[in-house]
């Protein structure tokens, strides 16, 4: 299987929808994975400005810069990665059109994200031969950049999706589906995998197995008393575009669906940290040294849309800690029982690490700035 095989099946699943493009990239994946994700467009010059964490291939026609459409592609026949169905069985078809489900929501509500694009026959997910797929538009914009104005831009985005709650039906909240690591069923998940590789955890990554199970018996004990919403599952600057001038438009839904709000605050007061383009060769680059400047422009953002309750408050470390905790139980998993070792799994446990010891400050600076008062009339 060839990208241009690949290529020419979406083409044909998605003609008459707006797609004869002169320009393809490839934009993450590979046709020889599970997973694969192309731009569809008009390009750019090759000197032309390219989204930064969105790279094209190498040997393309120009870069992507203008309006286009991207489509993401899975495998039928693999299963759907454990980090993105949160502990649920899920077909890969069903699991794209909940996130279909959950972008249609966002429309219907007139928050700002990508729009799905329908295939020619009208479907939300298209099938080009074993792979399944979910076209959306293109976001352009410009990368987030590290000054407390983006960073506030990127805190209102958010909070102004939670602030949406959970409205519209039961039957519109059963087709989102739930979040990849909604508590209801990532926890049961998360302490399954820490239970299977408990007697196989070497000494010196126990403390790191403990902290991770009493963070999510922490949150599983208290869950019922947090408020619930739509979220994105993965806020950070590397997944927000400046659209506009006092805008930011968050991408990359393919954890989103119902869940915690705090959760979702949480990963975002720890990622606001990591600046876009950060050197991959160099694993120091992406540990958190705690910000107050950054944390308080994000929690100024998002308080202008919605403010936490005292529950969440009250659960505000162990929201900050949850994300490591849930992606910590999977990297020990695919380390113990996977073989998955050396140095890559080595750089992903000490980023986990990383999290664990700054969250604490993290959570401090974050009530700090935290404020009461009723909810902003908008």
């Amino acid at each position: 299987m060839t990208d241009a095989a690949v290529v020419g099946r979406i083409l044909r699943e998605y003609h008459q929808a707006g797609t004869e493009p002169s320009g393809v990239r490839r934009l993450t994946g590979s046709v020889r994975g599970a997973r694969v994700s192309y731009w569809f467009g008009e390009p750019r010059g090759p000197g032309g400005p390219e989204v930064l964490g969105r790279p094209g291939v190498p040997g393309g026609s120009g870069v992507p810069g203008g309006p286009g459409l991207v489509v993401r592609a899975f495998r039928t026949d693999v299963p759907l990665a454990g980090q993105f169905r949160g502990g649920r069985p899920a077909a890969v078809t069903d699991w794209l059109r909940s996130r279909a489900d959950t972008l249609g929501w966002l429309e219907e509500h007139a928050y700002p994200a990508p729009r799905v694009i329908r295939t020619r026959s009208g479907d939300l997910v298209g099938l080009a031969g074993v792979w399944a797929t979910l076209a959306t538009t293109y976001v352009t914009g410009t990368p987030l950049g590290p000054g407390t104005g983006q960073l506030r831009l990127l805190g209102e985005a958010l909070g102004r999706l939670h602030a949406l709650g959970a409205v519209g039906g039961d039957a519109a909240m059963a087709a989102m589906g739930r979040a990849a690591w909604d508590p209801e069923a990532a926890i049961p998940a998360a302490l399954g995998r820490l239970e299977a590789v408990e007697s196989l955890t070497p000494a010196d990554w126990r403390p790191l197995l403990n902290e991770f199970r009493a963070v999510l018996l922490a949150v599983r004990d208290r869950a019922a008393a947090l408020p619930s919403s739509v979220v994105h599952g993965d806020p950070w600057p590397g997944n927000a575009v400046h659209t506009a001038q006092d805008q930011v438009t968050l991408i990359d839904w393919e954890n989103a669906g119902l869940g915690l709000p705090l959760l979702d605050l949480g990963f975002c007061l720890l990622e606001c940290h990591l600046d876009v383009g950060l050197p991959s060769n160099q694993p120091s680059a992406w540990h958190i040294q705690p910000d107050e400047d950054r944390i308080a422009a994000v929690v100024a953002g998002y308080s202008s849309w919605r403010q936490l309750q005292p529950a969440e408050k009250d659960l505000l470390l162990e929201g900050i800690r949850f994300p490591a905790a849930y992606v910590g139980a999977i990297h020990l998993e695919q380390a113990l029982l996977g073989g998955v070792r050396g140095r890559s799994m080595d750089v992903r446990l000490e980023r986990l690490r990383n999290r664990l010891e700054v969250s604490g400050a993290v959570a401090e600076l974050a009530r700090r700035h935290l404020g009461g008062g009723a909810y902003p009339v908008r």
